[in-house]
């Protein structure tokens, strides 16, 4: 008589996870991703296995307030193909090894949870490259086809740039976006470099750059995974965006991507606040598809939820401090010193 095997669940190092990479459905649960974070932040990866390959990728983290269990932090979800009942399993045995830890996942589906609460955290957007598909479907098309014609009339241009000074290109306005628009700090310096060395020197991104003449004004941190290209982050001179360089910058990764034979095209998700309401309209206009990402999470027994408002508070008023001072050089610091406590 068959006995079917039964899947066992165990803990792994980061130095094993890069075994278990052939069976990352997604960029955020690859091995360079969790590099990214682990050399940025100093976080310690490791993850649940079982004899099949599942992989759930993790970090315990000790922060200031509270301990916590985060699958994984400064991602836009761990997992977008899973089977339910494994991933319960690997929650449920996640809290049998951190009993006093606050534990967090996300996922790309609508499961059937039995582990903690379950809820839509944020969306994502995701875009299928078929150029002909996506010029019939456009919302907005005449406005969108003015803009790319008056963008290449005024004499924008799109590069590929796979240097580190296009990378400190972009940092730059990345950080004037971040600090002046969005009233938050900026990733630190070294997240982007991590970003540079462990994906974009070895062809695995690019930055996608809308030139005015000498001029940058416009730039995008684009990277491969799989069949997937994920522009995971953006950045404009808001003194030109009435030119529309987003558009045409859209437009030439669209054609990047049917070019070498890409499927898909991950916007990255938006947040929820007013400042991002421009960033959720271009990716809709786009024809991006609004996905819903699902968090589970699951508080420790006898928890003291006060401590939530008072790392909130607390990560507010480093954020406000630094900002009001104006100075570049303190808000580097503060982000280099204090980056990491937002995971």
């Amino acid at each position: 008589m068959h006995v079917k095997k039964q899947k066992k669940l165990r803990i792994i190092e980061q130095k094993e996870i890069i075994k278990y990479t052939g069976n990352c459905f997604n960029l955020f649960n690859a091995t360079n991703w969790l590099n990214v974070l682990s050399r940025t932040y100093n976080l310690k990866f490791q993850a649940v296995v079982d004899d099949n390959g599942f992989i759930l990728p993790f970090c315990h983290i000790k922060e200031r307030f509270f301990s916590s269990v985060k699958s994984i932090p400064f991602g836009d979800y761990t997992l977008n193909n899973c089977d339910n009942n494994l991933l319960n399993e690997s929650l449920h045995f996640l809290k049998t090894k951190f009993p006093e830890s606050y534990i967090e996942t996300s996922v790309v589906k609508n499961l059937d949870s039995n582990f903690g609460d379950f809820s839509v955290s944020k969306y994502g957007y995701l875009i299928q490259i078929d150029i002909k598909k996506w010029k019939e479907s456009r919302n907005w098309k005449e406005a969108y086809e003015r803009n790319i014609r008056n963008a290449l009339n005024y004499g924008l241009a799109v590069k590929i740039n796979k240097t580190y000074e296009g990378l400190e290109n972009f940092y730059r306005l990345h950080e004037q976006l971040r600090i002046k628009k969005f009233k938050k700090l900026p990733q630190p310096k070294r997240f982007f470099s991590a970003i540079y060395d462990e994906f974009i020197k070895h062809n695995k991104g690019f930055l996608l750059e809308a030139w005015d003449k000498n001029k940058l004004i416009a730039s995008w941190v684009i990277l491969e995974h799989g069949q997937i290209l994920y522009y995971k982050f953006g950045a404009s001179d808001l003194v030109h965006l009435s030119l529309r360089p987003n558009d045409l910058l859209f437009r030439s990764l669209m054609q990047y991507g049917s070019d070498k034979g890409f499927k898909t095209i991950d916007l990255g998700f938006s947040g929820a606040t007013k400042s991002y309401e421009g960033l959720i309209r271009f990716k809709s206009k786009e024809g991006g598809v609004k996905t819903p990402i699902y968090r589970i999470e699951r508080y420790p027994e006898n928890f003291n939820y006060n401590i939530l408002n008072q790392k909130s508070e607390y990560l507010t008023k480093i954020t406000t401090a630094a900002l009001e001072t104006k100075s570049i050089s303190i808000i580097r610091k503060t982000s280099d010193e204090h980056y990491g406590e937002f995971a």
